[in-house]
């Protein structure tokens, strides 16, 4: 007596039957949870940089490299200010937002006024220190400068100011206020 092997028989004598659908177990969702977490992670951290880009309060220092070379020069200046002995206070004259000017008083180690002068400055608010702008002040009176600003914002404001008479020349950051509602400090 022959007995067939049914993995030998190359022509079965029935139609095969088809293919049954599995149950999906847990075990098949694994492989998804690290591409899951992967996209959450990518989708967080390109939330987090588009708030980041499009906050207007966020700013960078410009030209921040060329400063850091400069380091020594910068710190050299700064010794040669304060040999000088000069002093700067800035005051501003907010009647209104839309025409606030800035004035700022030099004066030497003796405290007499420095007359003569040239000086400048870049302002902003430390808000937006994005909204930087030059100023170049005119000299009302011996050892008081004054510069427009125009329309300014309410707040603290950072004032970088350089002033140079002669070979003499002075750097000093300046922090003044200015409060629309009642003029300024």
């Amino acid at each position: 007596m022959t007995t067939q092997n049914p993995a030998l028989d190359l022509h079965p004598a029935s139609t095969p039957e088809a293919p049954r659908s599995r149950p999906r177990s847990r075990a098949s969702a694994w492989p998804w949870v690290p591409a899951l977490l992967l996209g959450s992670l990518l989708g967080t951290q390109l939330a987090v940089l588009s708030s980041a880009l499009d906050d207007p309060a966020f700013s960078t220092e410009p030209d921040y490299y060329r400063k850091a070379l400069d380091w020594d020069a910068q710190q050299a200046r700064a010794r040669e200010s304060q040999a000088l002995g000069w002093t700067a206070r800035a005051s501003t004259d907010a009647a209104n937002a839309a025409a606030t000017t800035v004035s700022v008083s030099i004066t030497d180690a003796e405290g007499a006024p420095v007359s003569g002068a040239r000086v400048g400055a870049m302002a902003f608010p430390n808000v937006r220190a994005t909204e930087a702008r030059e100023l170049t002040f005119r000299e009302l009176s011996p050892g008081l400068y004054r510069a427009e600003l125009g329309a300014a914002r309410a707040g603290l404001w950072e004032l970088r100011c350089s002033a140079s008479r002669g070979q003499q020349r002075f750097e000093s950051t300046l922090r003044f206020e200015i409060d629309t509602s009642r003029g300024a400090r």
